[in-house]
């Protein structure tokens, strides 16, 4: 028997540019129900609506290969929370780690009703350093301590999105606010890092007698709208 017609390629749902490698992707395609239970607790015949708050989800991985990731972002980052190919981006996530090509996962929604054209976004271009590409982990803070090096760097863009309904449970409005960019850096060695106008969540050493030292370091930034 043939084979079936089933594909098997990723999809890139944020029209990124041709640095990133579409690795995967889900559109998840949802809706809300409402219904009445009749005296025995079941649902009863006929008090089940037809759906409504249509949306969809959707999340796509990339694979950077490229030399200047920032530049290759272009308006994902310096306007941060727009709608990029139809979709309101709410969060980037970037992972680099030594042994391997950066890895980019985008998140974004749209609804079927009043759906999103243009939304309030922040410039966060500014994080990563530029010329920033390849394998391995650049320094997000300076770094005073010449012993120390970062060994895995994730760095998280995120933003609060409110959405509101109308009277027949449809997509009303929506807005960004609360430009944010969390970064979890893992160091071999112990750095001395200027965190200006960051703020420290937490700085954990380790030691022990198999590994050398090592500290983690994570931090958060709010941002002005553009």
């Amino acid at each position: 028997m043939a084979d079936k017609s089933v594909d098997m390629q990723a999809t890139d749902q944020f029209a990124m540019s041709a640095n990133f490698e579409e690795q995967s992707s889900t559109n998840n395609d949802l809706q809300d129900y409402a219904t009445v239970q009749d005296a025995d607790g079941d649902v009863a015949g006929g008090c089940e609506d037809a759906g409504s708050n249509k949306r969809n989800e959707y999340t796509s991985v990339y694979g950077y290969c490229g030399t200047d990731i920032v530049t290759d972002f272009g308006t994902f980052l310096t306007t941060c929370g727009e709608v990029q190919d139809s979709k309101a981006v709410t969060e980037i996530q970037v992972v680099f780690r030594l042994d391997a090509y950066p890895e980019v996962t985008v998140t974004g929604h749209n609804h079927d009703n009043n759906a999103h054209t243009a939304l309030d976004d922040a410039d966060l271009s500014g994080v990563i350093p530029a010329s920033t590409g390849g394998i391995g982990c650049p320094d997000i803070w300076a770094n005073a301590d010449g012993d120390s090096d970062p060994t895995n760097v994730t760095v998280r863009f995120s933003l609060e999105h409110v959405d509101a309904n109308d009277s027949d449970n449809e997509h009303w409005v929506g807005a960004n606010k609360n430009f944010r960019v969390d970064v979890t850096a893992e160091y071999i060695g112990t750095p001395s890092l200027t965190t200006t106008n960051w703020k420290v969540d937490s700085s954990q050493a380790t030691d022990s007698n198999s590994e050398f030292d090592g500290t983690t370091v994570a931090a958060h930034r709010f941002y002005a709208r553009n």
